[in-house]
């Protein structure tokens, strides 16, 4: 294995597209092969990228919250055909908000529910407006705190995009999902994850959200500028996707490392198992979660995005299913999700590799991938 091709894609590549510094660690076959951190945490201060910074998953967050769900699941607390309705009774009747032929607004009765494998799959037909006014009541109504399952029951007073199960949409799915865990368990969702995900996997630095103590190890957070082309620095604790200090957000809530998330990476890629023995999930459940559970026509719509051709999409992961179709040189079966700020997690059972990629910068999806992925699979040989 030869990984200067890596190295060079993070120490020239992403810093000519405004990327700061970020971290990259590569396993195969159980072992660590490549770790790397390239650029500046902060490049006012031309302070280094920590190996033990703390980083915003944002959307990597969906990764926990399928498992939590499918450990539901092989347990029989919950089936992926379960109407949501039987646990949130909110949910019970829906409305679709949509256009006729002359472009006048419509709201119209559902004629189906939605399933749990409807919010595990994105096909629920929410939305992911963070100001919409069902999030603004309940933080009325909670003085700013916004419990979990509260904004879930609110949300149910959203009108839906589609018939649920006809279409795909990225939304609050995951949000709404582990409200579902909460009620199951009975237990916080940040409580449930601790104790079945990240405790038997030895993932001490990772929470839904940071407290004060841990703040010096966040990692600096930019935005794109688009007037100087430049990154730019922004305060860290501004984070859209926390609604207040009770809500463990399912789909963008938790804060991470790079030693913690190739943990759980590589539990994925060895079916469920982790190094350290524990077992997470089973093999069966890893391979259910990884399935494509997209129709064609959902396929259609997600799709629609470059970097994502020759994917399906499983229980809160993309999977690999034409690696042709993309030019991408994962194999089929490797799975996983990327963040906001373009935290990148991927696992794989038949190659036996798991990456994972933390930076603070986000906004290049399309570009970085793609690029990325290809680069990290073709260091292997």
């Amino acid at each position: 294995m030869n990984f200067q091709a890596l190295k060079n894609f993070l120490d020239y590549y992403l810093p000519a597209l405004g990327v700061p510094g970020s971290d990259t660690v590569v396993y195969k076959d159980g072992r660590e092969v490549f770790r790397h951190q390239s650029g500046y945490d902060s490049i006012r201060l031309h302070t280094p990228v920590r190996p033990d910074a703390l980083y915003y998953l944002y959307s990597v967050t969906k990764v926990t919250t399928a498992i939590a769900a499918a450990q539901l699941i092989e347990r029989g607390e919950i089936l992926a055909t379960d109407p949501l309705y039987a646990y949130l009774p909110e949910y019970r009747k829906m409305y679709i908000r949509k256009k006729d032929e002359k472009g006048a607004e419509q709201i119209t009765e559902a004629k189906n529910p939605i399933l749990i494998r409807h919010l595990l799959s994105m096909g629920s037909g929410m939305h992911y407006d963070l100001n919409c006014s069902a999030i603004k009541t309940v933080r009325e109504q909670t003085n700013g705190r916004c419990p979990t399952v509260e904004v879930a029951r609110a949300l149910a007073s959203e009108p839906l995009a589609f018939e649920p199960g006809s279409d795909y949409r990225y939304s609050l799915s995951l949000d709404v999902m582990a409200a579902v865990v909460e009620l199951v368990s009975g237990q916080k969702f940040s409580e449930y994850c601790k104790e079945h995900i990240f405790d038997p996997l030895g993932m001490k630095d990772t929470t839904f959200g940071i407290t004060e103590d841990r703040l010096p190890r966040l990692a600096t957070h930019y935005a794109y500028n688009e007037r100087t082309k430049c990154p730019m620095e922004i305060d860290p604790l501004d984070n859209p996707f926390l609604f207040g200090p009770s809500y463990d957000s399912g789909g963008a809530g938790l804060v991470s490392t790079v030693e913690d998330q190739i943990r759980l990476a590589e539990a994925l890629t060895h079916k469920g198992k982790a190094a350290n023995g524990n077992r997470i999930l089973s093999s069966y459940t890893v391979d259910l979660m990884r399935r494509n559970q997209l129709s064609p026509a959902q396929l259609a719509t997600y799709q629609d995005a470059p970097h994502l051709l020759g994917y399906g999409y499983g229980f809160g992961v993309r999977a690999v299913m034409d690696p042709a179709a993309g030019g991408n040189l994962l194999p089929q079966g490797a799975f996983g999700w990327d963040g906001a700020k373009l935290s990148i997690f991927s696992a794989c059972p038949e190659s036996g590799v798991s990456f994972f990629h933390a930076e603070h910068m986000g906004g290049l999806h399309r570009v970085v991938i793609p690029r990325l992925r290809n680069v990290i699979y073709s260091c292997l040989d």
